[in-house]
């Protein structure tokens, strides 16, 4: 892949394409138009492709308080209000475990790191 150029590729305009790296890592996009370099235009190949729009972060907040960010993951918790459920470390402990640091309930939990 890495000894390919873009000028290799040959594609529809409009047409879907998949994009796989790693192995299972798969993104799907869409060349919507392009057009040819304008004396306005930068000259400099280095800078080619353009990045014309780019995705803002959003961060996964506690599904619970709606304040703090997720740092855990609950699947099949019976008493999360949704599949999958996201917590903040304190509203994660204040619901699934006693004053004695036992356990309420067995559920199935996950770190969650936001990306």
């Amino acid at each position: 892949m890495q000894s390919t150029y873009f000028s290799d590729l040959h594609f529809r305009l409009g047409a879907g394409y998949l994009y796989c790296h790693q192995g299972n890592c798969k993104h799907t996009f869409v060349i919507r138009d392009m057009r040819l370099i304008h004396p306005e235009d930068t000259q400099n190949q280095a800078e080619y492709p353009l990045m014309t729009f780019h995705m803002q972060r959003r961060f996964q907040k506690c599904s619970v308080c709606q304040i703090y960010l997720a740092t855990k993951m609950t699947v099949d918790d019976k008493w999360a209000p949704n599949n999958p459920c996201y917590f903040c470390k304190q509203c994660y402990y204040l619901l699934h475990y006693k004053e004695d640091d036992s356990l309420l309930y067995h559920h199935t939990v996950y770190d969650y790191f936001q990306e």
